[in-house]
């Protein structure tokens, strides 16, 4: 694999682009000296510079007429970070997709592959590694997070009462309210993982979050 970063792309005659980022500045523009040329009537003489600075590259327009646009938004002569897979415009005639192998893919930082794993900051969900979208609304969420908070211990549903509908009196919760958030949350979780049901039903009492043992991420 190359340890440098490559644009590719394609003219709109079908011919394509394939240029390898060798140096630390290279000028994308109309006619030479550019290091890139893209001899387009839209493209400026001098249109775009690309520079890289201990592995990171960066874009900026050089004052073109017609604009230097990343992922739809426009670059102006700041230079601006790009990331491997963005997609590069200039001046509405020329495509072009950055691919850099050194960068390393963000991800959510999951703390089990198997299971339910929550992100209380960001009310994020996942079950067995897959993500739950579009999220859990807030009383979902709320009761998962009880249960997860206690995995394996039976949650009594006036503790779930307790919980989500913290402002109202225990009477003013029906049961027909407390058994439609359960089946909708469990409903969710088996959108994504229909092979198995994390949250169990403990009947005349309440609920339960099995998690599997985490023999391999601990």
């Amino acid at each position: 694999m190359s340890n440098v970063a490559w644009l590719t792309g394609r003219f709109a005659d079908g011919q394509s682009i394939h240029w390898v980022l060798r140096q630390d500045a290279s000028i994308i523009g109309r006619e030479e000296p550019a290091d890139f040329v893209l001899p387009l009537p839209r493209i400026s003489r001098q249109h775009a510079c690309l520079t890289r600075q201990e592995k990171i590259y960066y874009l900026a327009d050089l004052g073109s007429r017609n604009g230097t646009f990343v992922n739809g938004k426009p670059v102006g002569e700041t230079p601006q970070r790009l990331a491997d897979g963005d997609e590069i415009v200039l001046a509405g005639v020329v495509i072009l997709r950055f691919h850099d192998p050194n960068e390393t893919i963000t991800g959510p930082r999951l703390g089990r592959l198997h299971g339910v794993w929550i992100n209380e900051a960001s009310h994020e969900t996942w079950v067995d590694g897959r993500s739950v979208a579009p999220p859990l609304s807030a009383p979902q969420f709320t009761l998962l997070k009880l249960l997860y908070d206690s995995p394996g211990q039976a949650i009594s549903r006036a503790q779930i009462i307790a919980t989500v509908w913290p402002e109202v009196e225990p009477e003013g919760v029906s049961e027909e309210a407390v058994d439609g958030l359960i089946k909708r949350l469990r409903a969710r979780l088996r959108e994504v993982q229909p092979d198995r049901d994390y949250i169990e039903v403990v009947r005349g009492y309440g609920l339960r979050l099995n998690e599997p043992e985490q023999k391999d991420e601990g």
